[in-house]
């Protein structure tokens, strides 16, 4: 509490008033150090707190050297009943080949969605003559499907046994990765709900995701 106007502190005194307490001066620096410290520990907790978070975030990983990494995802657009898929190729260093965002009319199921996402990136890499590469998506029940040999027996299992006869599945490895770290491909479908049919560019994205690519990198 501040000293009114005109009021005086004597430092001789062995007592301060604190709300009507009495409180030894004695005890003023041990207990501000003790206090010091508690508050040092908890914000050292506060920041290895923060610093285990953070290590939990996935992004992005490289692909094997001199290889390339496709990423696909799939949205939905339940307002106007669309659907968006999105797909980007990145070579080992994280730099674009090519993305592409295509809007479609909205299937009856998310996983069919994904699967649809996953035969339009097999039909990408086809259609610029990629046939060696890394195919990712966020959705454990596609990536599952892709890896089994045997054609499944899904609602979408027709449309991925489709899209592998438009390549060798040996030269591909299919991978699943968490939402976080399929961040561009996540945009890109999104994006999608600006497309009208398809739309694709070459050594680059939608110039407002460069900041997702940047992140999404790592």
């Amino acid at each position: 509490m501040c000293p009114r106007v005109g009021s005086s502190i004597n430092p001789s005194e062995d007592w301060i008033r604190v709300q009507q307490n009495d409180y030894p001066i004695t005890q003023v620096v041990p207990n501000a150090r003790q206090a010091l410290s508690v508050f040092h520990r908890a914000n050292r907790v506060q920041q290895s707190h923060t610093t285990v978070t953070n290590t939990s975030q996935v992004t992005w990983i490289p692909p094997p050297a001199n290889s390339l990494k496709i990423n696909f995802d799939g949205a939905l657009f339940k307002d106007i009943n669309k659907a968006g898929l999105g797909v980007v190729i990145r070579n080992d260093h994280g730099q674009v080949i090519a993305s592409l965002s295509e809007q479609i009319q909205m299937p009856f199921s998310s996983d069919l969605v994904e699967a649809l996402a996953a035969a339009r990136a097999i039909s990408f890499a086809y259609e610029l003559s990629f046939t060696n590469y890394v195919l990712e998506g966020d959705s454990d029940v596609v990536i599952k499907a892709l890896k089994h040999s045997d054609d499944s027996l899904s609602s979408f299992g027709h449309i991925l046994a489709s899209a592998k006869t438009l390549t060798d599945v040996k030269c591909i490895t299919f991978s699943h990765t968490r939402r976080s770290g399929n961040a561009v491909a996540h945009n890109l479908a999104k994006h999608a709900r600006h497309v009208l049919g398809f739309k694709v560019w070459i050594e680059d994205v939608p110039p407002h995701l460069h900041y997702v690519l940047i992140a999404d990198y790592g």
